[in-house]
């Protein structure tokens, strides 16, 4: 029987960003984010990678706002990798009014530390707090993406799951930032250096579909598989061959 979620996840992007997951698996990029309550708003970053719940024949507004160039992985192998629905809110509920206030006074002292090193004389029990942080998300609000926004976004049709890395002692890295943080590239792109070494990692055998924009680009993925280090054999690149999809078929025949 088919249930209402599919046996896959889907991750979209651009063709340079595929070719290079394909090459060396996920890497974790600082993400901007915020959360929306009846009088506040929280704006921070967050390192994550991040997927969506939607058969194929729901990628068709996905794919104009993400990417024509696509991944999907089995779901049992994002559920043992400890990937996580997020947790859409309405702003207007007293939950997130209430978490807001709860932790408030501890997103403030983030926000107000001048050095980073600070940050790691927060407690873990206040650090596993703020961490419900990186997977909530309002059901609704603007989305802003290539230059254009749109206002009142359903974003709960996308029902996302989340990769972020998890906050152990042992991993250095920021599990989320205040947006001055990453308010230049440079910046930017010192915090994701910070965490390259902190890969969501996959086999080929996990992959179910790749999506390419147009049938003229199927020839060059299959050819990047066949020169990838040797990390797709013949037998993979034969069943994912079938299983290549272009967007434009999924826009107009799916």
């Amino acid at each position: 029987i088919m249930g209402l979620y599919p046996n896959i996840l889907f991750h979209f992007t651009d063709k340079d960003s595929l070719f290079k997951i394909l090459e060396s698996t996920f890497k974790p990029s600082y993400s901007k984010e915020y959360i929306e309550g009846i009088k506040t708003k929280k704006e921070f970053a967050v390192p994550m990678v991040s997927f969506c719940d939607l058969k194929l024949s729901e990628l068709k507004d996905h794919i104009d706002k993400y990417g024509n160039y696509g991944i999907g992985l089995n779901k049992s192998w994002a559920l043992k990798n400890g990937l996580n629905p997020v947790m859409y809110i309405n702003k207007n509920s007293h939950f997130i009014n209430n978490l807001i206030d709860g932790i408030g006074e501890i997103y403030r002292t983030i926000n107000g530390i001048v050095n980073e090193e600070d940050v790691d004389s927060l407690s873990a029990a206040y650090t596993n707090i703020l961490n419900t942080y990186r997977f909530i998300k309002n059901y609704e609000g603007p989305l802003t993406r290539k230059g254009k926004s749109i206002p009142n976004y359903r974003f709960a049709e996308e029902r996302e799951w989340r990769y972020v890395p998890p906050i152990e002692n042992h991993l250095n890295f920021r599990p989320f930032v205040p947006l001055n943080r990453i308010n230049s590239k440079d910046k930017k792109r010192k915090l994701n250096e910070s965490i390259s070494q902190h890969k969501l990692r996959f086999s080929p055998d996990d992959i179910k579909y790749l999506v390419v924009k147009n049938d003229s680009e199927i020839n060059g993925i299959i050819h990047h598989l066949r020169n990838t280090k040797n990390r797709f054999s013949p037998k993979i690149i034969d069943r994912l061959t079938s299983r290549i999809l272009t967007s434009e078929q999924i826009q107009s025949d799916i």
